[in-house]
């Protein structure tokens, strides 16, 4: 059996909701994301699905940190996320992202393939901008895609 990758247990993210401009006064709380618990082992995949403003970016968010949790803890890679601090939590960016299921709204239309791909290994250091054709195609390959099409722009691909 794989041991865990990722670990969310009750994990819940409320929005105060206030009332007044000058003596501002907590009222209430939005509950986004309420008691959310699962485990990810190494090799599964985990598609969140729910209608619109039903909480999926935040609880993405929330896991990430990139908002924090009322509560609940997150383990990534054995890890408690909510431990780490500012600097701990960059070198995380890298290995733990979200990703849009939309291309319209998850690839910039002005950058080409290449550029896209490219983008985030020169941004973290991961390799040297003599290697970056070599390390795209690569890219390109494991996802089923032709190195020959990196120079292409997004909405000349297929949904």
């Amino acid at each position: 059996m794989s041991k865990p990758l990722l670990e969310v247990a009750d994990l819940k993210t409320h929005f105060p909701v206030r009332r007044g401009i000058v003596f501002s006064k907590v009222i209430g709380a939005v509950k986004a994301v309420d008691g959310v618990t699962f485990t990810l082992n190494e090799g599964e995949v985990l598609g969140l699905v729910g209608e619109s403003g039903c909480g999926k970016s935040t609880l993405a968010r929330s896991i990430l940190h990139l908002i924090p949790p009322t509560s609940g803890t997150v383990i990534f890679e054995g890890r408690n996320i909510g431990a780490l601090g500012k600097e701990e939590l960059r070198k995380l960016r890298p290995d733990a992202q979200m990703v849009f299921q939309d291309p319209y709204v998850s690839l910039n239309p002005r950058m080409t393939i290449f550029a896209t791909l490219a983008e985030p290994l020169v941004a973290h250091g991961k390799v040297a901008r003599k290697d970056l054709a070599q390390e795209v195609a690569v890219l390109m390959k494991k996802v089923g895609l032709s190195p020959r099409h990196m120079r292409k722009d997004p909405h000349e691909f297929s949904g």
